[in-house]
């Protein structure tokens, strides 16, 4: 059976994990997404990760997925070895959290304007010899840590459809290594066949799902990731196929609606959790 999570953002990244924890399971879900650069912080009290796993435990909740998304394609060489020295480094630490899938991403970075840019600034080429030669040295330190690489494909990135990302899987014979599906990218390339892409990677590349609407184009400004069941995306045909191949992991809500969070909520982003909640119902019900 599936079960659903959300990915904790905005002010609920710095609540204490006791209130996280009790929000998440009140909101309706089974699991919680966290993000490296928030749970790893220095700046975060002594204890906060044993704190936060407990208080999981108390609620009958997990930790899903630990995003550690950071962008491969980088001209600097240190500034490359910096950043694959701590993408394994939050994969330890997750591992010693007893997360089993971490998520990652190739980069470059489309929304910031100090990022490379393929066929500008670096051929397309030197951009995937990038990607590769983190995976070359990402891959077998997932494998020893005994954790799963999820790779999400994003707009604008090297890896951004399924097609892109099935490129990167096809590289690497590693067991450990598979998507974070997110179909909500694949639909702003055209690719709104859900139903095709999951019988194409099938349950053992499938590591964790993502739950988001879209539409528009993969250009700046010219697209958003809108309340679920507004955009494109057939989530009819999505979750048939993941009960079709039988997907029994986590599907999480990565909720992106940003202007809709700025207007209706002020800025909240736990609102969204509860309403998010209610739509999944109702999609499964279509």
């Amino acid at each position: 059976m599936k079960k659903f999570g959300f990915l904790a953002n905005g002010e609920m990244l710095f609540w204490d994990g006791a209130k996280l924890a009790a929000f998440i399971r009140g909101a309706g879900y089974d699991a919680v997404e966290l993000i490296d650069d928030i749970i790893f912080s220095p700046d975060r009290p002594q204890g906060y990760i044993k704190d936060l796993l407990k208080a999981c435990d108390d609620n009958g909740i997990f930790v899903s997925e630990v995003l550690v998304q950071h962008d491969l394609v980088l001209a600097d060489p240190a500034a490359r070895k910096a950043q694959r020295e701590l993408i394994i480094a939050n994969i330890a630490k997750a591992a010693d959290m007893g997360v089993k899938t971490v998520n990652l991403f190739t980069g470059p970075v489309p929304w910031d304007p100090s990022a490379l840019r393929v066929g500008a600034s670096v051929s397309y080429g030197d951009a995937w010899n990038m990607v590769f030669e983190a995976f070359d040295e990402i891959i077998p330190a997932a494998e020893n840590y005994g954790v799963k690489l999820a790779v999400e494909n994003v707009w604008g990135m090297l890896a951004h459809d399924f097609y892109t990302n099935s490129f990167l899987q096809s590289r690497y014979g590693s067991k450990s290594l598979g998507v974070n599906l997110d179909v909500s990218h694949d639909t702003l390339y055209g690719i709104n066949d859900p139903a095709f892409i999951i019988r194409q990677f099938g349950k053992d590349k499938i590591f964790h799902v993502h739950l988001k609407d879209a539409v528009g184009i993969p250009e700046d400004g010219k697209f958003v990731f809108p309340l679920l069941g507004e955009g494109n995306v057939n989530f009819k045909a999505l979750f048939a196929a993941l009960d079709e191949i039988g997907y029994d992991g986590v599907v999480s809500v990565e909720f992106e609606s940003w202007r809709h969070r700025s207007i209706m909520w002020g800025g909240e982003h736990a609102k969204a959790a509860p309403a998010m909640r209610e739509a999944i119902d109702k999609l499964l019900a279509l």
